[in-house]
C-alpha cells in the first residue's frame, strides 16, 4: 500500500512516499521575444520630405542583432540589416501610411511593431526637402554616449549646432548642407560623437534664405531618457516656432 504524506512510523509492508512536488514553472524570461518599437523624426512629416525612423526596441535577455523595415506601404519587409537601427523614408501622397519594423535577437526570436504615420501636405514657405536631424547613441544614468549626430538638409542650407552646459565638446559649430546627384547628403558633426553628461543641451538650427527652417532641442537628463523637441525655425534663423499647418 502506498501512503502519501504519512509519518515515518509505519508498520511492515507499508511504503511511504513524499508528496509529489509540482514541476517548477518554466522561466519564460529565458525565451522571451524582443519588444519591437520605433519612433520617427520629425514627428509630423510632410509629403515628399524625407524623415528618419529610429528603433527603440529592447530585449532584456538577448541582444537585438537584425532589423527589417517595411517602408514601402505594401506589407513587405526589406532585407535584414545588421545594426540597422535607423532608416529613412518618404511618401509622395498625403494621408495615412503604415510602417513596420521586425527585430530579431541573437537567440533567433522576433517581434514586429507597426505604426501609422500621417503625412501632411507641404506647407507654404517651408524649406524643402525639410531637414532631418539624426541622433544615435546609448543612454546611461549619468548621460548619453552619442554615436552619431548628423543633419540632412538642402544644399547650401546653414546648419548650426549650439551646445550649452558643462561637458560640451564645443559650444558652437556650423556647416553647410551638401547634395550628391540632386539628393541631400547627411552632414556629420563628429565633435559630438562622445559622452555628453546630464545637463547638456544641444540646439540644432537649419535655415536657408527666407524659408522656414528646422529646429531641434536635445536635452540630456540624469537617470532618464534624453528629451527631444522638434519644431520649425523662423526665417530669421534664430527662434523656434510652431510649424505651419498648411
Amino acid at each position: 500500500m502506498i501512503v502519501l504524506g504519512a509519518s515515518s512510523a509505519v508498520s511492515a509492508g507499508v511504503v511511504i512516499e513524499r508528496p509529489l512536488l509540482a514541476e517548477a514553472a518554466p522561466d519564460y524570461r529565458l525565451t522571451a521575444a524582443p519588444t519591437a518599437s520605433f519612433d520617427w523624426f520629425p514627428s509630423f512629416p510632410r509629403v515628399g520630405a524625407q524623415f528618419t525612423l529610429v528603433s527603440t526596441s529592447s530585449d532584456l535577455v538577448s541582444p537585438i542583432v537584425t532589423f527589417a523595415w517595411d517602408t514601402s506601404d505594401n506589407g513587405s519587409f526589406g532585407e535584414f540589416q545588421p545594426g540597422g537601427a535607423s532608416t529613412s523614408a518618404a511618401f509622395t501622397t498625403p494621408g495615412s501610411h503604415v510602417v513596420r519594423l521586425r527585430v530579431t535577437s541573437a537567440d533567433h526570436l522576433s517581434s514586429t511593431a507597426s505604426e501609422t504615420i500621417q503625412m501632411h501636405p507641404p506647407a507654404t514657405g517651408v524649406l524643402r526637402p525639410f531637414p532631418t536631424v539624426l541622433i544615435l547613441g546609448r543612454p546611461f544614468a549619468s548621460g548619453v554616449k552619442v554615436r552619431l549626430l548628423a543633419v540632412k538638409a538642402p544644399a547650401a542650407a546653414a546648419i548650426k549646432i549650439t551646445c550649452r552646459g558643462r561637458g560640451c565638446p564645443v559650444h558652437a559649430t556650423a556647416r553647410l548642407g551638401v547634395s550628391r546627384g540632386g539628393h541631400a547628403v547627411p552632414v556629420p558633426f563628429r565633435r559630438f560623437d562622445r559622452f555628453l553628461p546630464a545637463g547638456v543641451t544641444l540646439e540644432i538650427r537649419v535655415s536657408k534664405g527666407a524659408s522656414i527652417g528646422a529646429y531641434t532641442r536635445f536635452l540630456v537628463r540624469r537617470r532618464r531618457l534624453p528629451l527631444r523637441v522638434d519644431s520649425c525655425l523662423a526665417p530669421s534663423g534664430l527662434r523656434p516656432i510652431a510649424c505651419p499647418s498648411e
